[in-house]
């Protein structure tokens, strides 16, 4: 795979952030939720505030948090710790994403990367190359077509994914700077498709 390491779970990297916190370095970003949480030790309590994008991240910090106490934690503060408000509402617009990999290998991390550490739901996930042109025209847009097949004729593999408006931005960054993707595209948000397909 020309070097190419596969990038490092999310699990692995939240359970060495939890590390440096009980080590007292609690100016880190957590790899999940960066500058949107905030940490601070006082008197044995271990305070989390900020901001999070959903109740399910909240509970997931919570039971992380609670996994801390006894080990240098008495107990745990979160009551500045909040959800975000979303003014967008979902399932209106989806948006498709497509990012080239250096193989099918490298792709298949990245998707496994996107969906079980990063917890993004796709309505489409499909991982294409070489041979399957004809699946590729009939799920990406005709006016990244192109790109899609440069990237064939390059030997790469090329995720594609259709996802709700709301988590695009959030996906399409993950691909461009979290998956080692040799280029990503967000086509324009279209009117959301019902179901998976």
């Amino acid at each position: 795979m020309k070097g190419v390491q596969p990038p490092e779970t999310a699990e692995r990297r939240t359970r060495s952030w939890w590390a440096a916190v009980l080590a007292g370095q609690v100016d880190d970003p957590h790899p999940l939720y960066g500058a949107n949480l905030d940490v601070a030790f006082k008197g044995g309590v271990l305070h989390l505030s900020g901001e999070l994008p959903s109740e399910d991240d909240r509970q997931r910090l919570l039971e992380e948090a609670g996994e801390v106490v006894g080990r240098g934690v008495d107990a745990i503060d979160a009551k500045h710790l909040r959800v975000a408000r979303r003014k967008e509402k979902p399932g209106i617009l989806d948006q498709t994403l497509i990012a080239a990999f250096e193989n099918r290998d490298v792709a298949e991390f990245a998707r496994r990367y996107m969906v079980e550490s990063r917890r993004i739901e796709p309505k489409l996930l499909e991982i294409l190359d070489a041979g399957q042109e004809d699946m590729a025209r009939e799920l990406v847009p005709t006016d990244f077509m192109g790109d899609v097949e440069k990237a064939f004729k390059a030997g790469q593999a090329v995720l594609m994914m259709r996802v709700d408006e709301t988590s695009a931005f959030d996906a399409r960054k993950l691909l461009a700077e979290e998956t080692r993707s040799v280029w990503t595209i967000a086509a324009p948000p279209v009117p959301a498709r019902s179901g998976k397909r």
